[in-house]
C-alpha cells in the first residue's frame, strides 16, 4: 500500500522506477539504496522527497549510493503481508 506522497508523478514509487531503470538496488530494512548513476541522478531529481535522500560511499564496492529512507517497498509489503 503506497501513500500518494511517496509516488512520482507517474504513479510509480522510487523503487520501482529505479527497479525499472535497471540500477544497481540494495537494501537495509525499509531504506533503498541505489548506486549513483546519471540514470539514478535523474530519478532522484525528480523525487518528491529528495531533500531526504543523503548520499554514502560503500564499503563493499568504493562506489557512492543513495540511500532513499522508506522506500524499499518489499520490506513494506511484507509487514503489510503479516498484518
Amino acid at each position: 500500500m503506497q501513500d500518494d506522497k511517496s509516488l512520482l508523478e507517474d504513479g510509480k514509487s522510487i523503487y520501482r522506477q529505479m527497479v525499472e531503470a535497471g540500477q544497481k538496488i540494495s537494501n537495509h530494512a525499509t531504506d533503498l539504496y541505489v548506486k549513483v548513476t546519471p540514470e539514478s541522478r535523474v530519478i532522484i531529481n525528480s523525487y518528491q522527497f529528495k531533500r531526504n535522500v543523503t548520499t554514502f560511499i560503500s564499503q563493499l564496492d568504493h562506489e557512492r549510493w543513495y540511500n532513499i529512507p522508506f522506500a524499499y517497498d518489499p520490506a513494506w509489503e511484507a509487514k503489510c503481508a503479516k498484518v
